[in-house]
């Protein structure tokens, strides 16, 4: 199946990215509700892109985006019955969230969030879903530096010592890097996915 992205917006950051992104949403695709989970959701435009492109294919489909509680963004203005919002923090998020087929990281960015945002996402993904994580482009690693683990962009390292980036973890494989768009530069990303069994 063709996913078409026509003029559904991402975001500035996701630019370059956007057809691997959707093409990721669909592999991860299986009978019943599909379920997506966003950790770290900017202004909401990924939220609503997932959304159109859900309408695409899935029978059914529920997405929550995770925040801090302190958000004030723009996505507390969405109006969508398929997207909620989760204002709690990833710990707590990631603890209690039902199981996903496609779990979005792109909240602090630091090695030490990022590992531990991915182990718990790795005890909710269902057999064959798929972890996107964003800024895993090794220009825009040690920029920016997050509020909370203080250490800069540092998904790469993270990715790395989780044995990710060369699908030495068990269980798992890397099925895509994009590097986005470069003149922007957006930050591009790294897309895992369970094995089946």
């Amino acid at each position: 199946m063709t996913i078409n992205i026509t003029g559904i917006p991402f975001g500035f950051y996701l630019e370059g990215s956007e057809q691997t992104f959707a093409n990721m949403l669909y592999l991860a695709n299986q009978p019943g509700a599909y379920v997506y989970h966003e950790v770290g959701i900017g202004q909401g435009t990924t939220l609503k892109a997932v959304d159109a492109i859900l309408s695409q294919f899935a029978e059914r489909h529920t997405i929550t985006g995770c925040d801090v509680s302190s958000y004030r963004g723009d996505a507390l203005n969405i109006t969508s019955p398929n997207i909620s919002l989760a204002l709690v923090g990833s710990e707590e998020f990631l603890r209690t969230a039902p199981p996903a087929n496609f779990i979005f990281i792109d909240a602090c960015h630091g090695a030490p969030c990022v590992t531990r945002e991915f182990l718990q996402a790795e005890q909710i993904i269902k057999p064959g879903g798929v972890i996107c994580f964003h800024d895993t482009d090794d220009a825009c690693q040690g920029k920016h530096q997050p509020q909370h683990c203080g250490t800069g962009i540092d998904v790469r390292r993270a990715l790395y010592e989780l044995g990710l980036l060369t699908s030495s973890r068990p269980g798992w494989r890397k099925v895509a890097e994009t590097h986005g768009d470069q003149s922007i530069p957006a930050h591009g990303c790294v897309f895992v996915q369970r094995n089946l069994s």
